[in-house]
């Protein structure tokens, strides 16, 4: 079984214009709603896949009903606990002109320590034997600064696998539990590790320094140069091909989608960065938030390059 958690979801609230006037009105020409936060597109990517999973995190109010509805619409299974304030909504404005894109991202709500102990209650009731687990996204306010650390060692406690996909402290902090595999893009990995990456030689370097510290697997996503992959005996770099980008939103989650749905399905690490690139390529065709599509996924996957390092 794999489960996702996000912490912070939102509503996304997609808008196309021809252009972005400040102080003017703006026609919006298209719009649509997507229910957004990492470990939720993960979950909506491996449906994509042809899986299923299990979302969990936090959800409140008017928005989150609006999310579960088109959670369930695209048959994802969810498992929310609930809380007494709202669920953001972000804002992202795409102009048709320029291809530029501005997202408005809402703080979110304020978790309260009964709301939390009922999530992790919820989460130690449920079958994580043999499960795959993955953390990801931001924070609310209210939640422990070291959440991500707690969670990894409740699931991993539990035999599931823990695979984290986070930035700064909460990279940090589900560090210190020693998750089975780590997501970082190279500037997440710059800030993790406080040096500068130029190369590939420095970024393999730095992923293996944290493979060392007891992360079974570093993935690290560098967009249209693909991924490289470090695990207990494998050092893979998996390259794309040249694809025109529609949006990047949710490439990397469906980078992490890709990789542990096939993982999840008994598939090598050379095999596993192979999908998990193609899917995070294929998410870059579709616009929006529509995340990587399965036919999509199947013709990149035949033309990915993984060399072993």
């Amino acid at each position: 079984m794999i489960y996702t958690i996000t912490l912070n979801p939102a509503l996304d609230h997609f808008l196309d214009v021809e252009e972005l006037r400040v102080d003017d009105a703006n026609r919006v020409k298209r719009e649509c709603l997507y229910a957004g936060g990492k470990g939720i597109d993960v979950s909506r990517a491996i449906r994509h896949l042809g899986g299923d999973s299990m979302a969990l995190g936090f959800i409140g109010g008017h928005t989150g009903q609006a999310m579960v509805a088109l959670l369930k619409a695209e048959g994802v299974t969810c498992y929310f606990t609930p809380i007494a304030q709202e669920t953001r909504r972000n804002i992202i404005v795409t102009t048709q002109r320029c291809g530029t894109q501005t997202m408005l991202n809402s703080p979110g709500p304020v978790v309260s320590r009964d709301e939390w102990a009922a999530f992790l209650t919820h989460l130690k009731l449920l079958d994580l034997q043999d499960a795959y687990v993955v953390v990801s996204g931001s924070l609310p306010g209210g939640v422990p600064a070291d959440a991500y650390g707690q969670i990894v060692e409740v699931v991993q406690a539990r035999g599931a696998r823990a695979v984290l996909d986070a930035d700064g402290p909460c990279l940090k902090s589900g560090l210190r539990a020693r998750p089975f595999a780590i997501k970082p893009n190279v500037n997440e990995l710059r800030r993790l590790t406080g040096k500068p990456l130029k190369s590939e030689t420095d970024i393999l370097r730095a992923a293996e320094r944290v493979h060392r510290a007891g992360v079974e697997v570093v993935m690290v996503s560098r967009g249209s140069k693909g991924v490289v992959l470090i695990g207990r005996q494998e050092r893979y770099r998996a390259t794309p091909p040249a694809v025109t980008v529609r949006s990047t939103v949710g490439a990397g989650d469906s980078t992490v989608a890709g990789f542990v749905f096939t993982h999840a399905a008994g598939k090598g690490l050379e095999e596993c960065v192979r999908v998990a690139t193609a899917a995070g390529t294929a998410a870059t065709l579709a616009p929006g938030n529509q995340l990587c599509r399965e036919a999509d996924v199947r013709r990149l996957a035949q033309k990915i390059k993984v060399v072993s390092l």
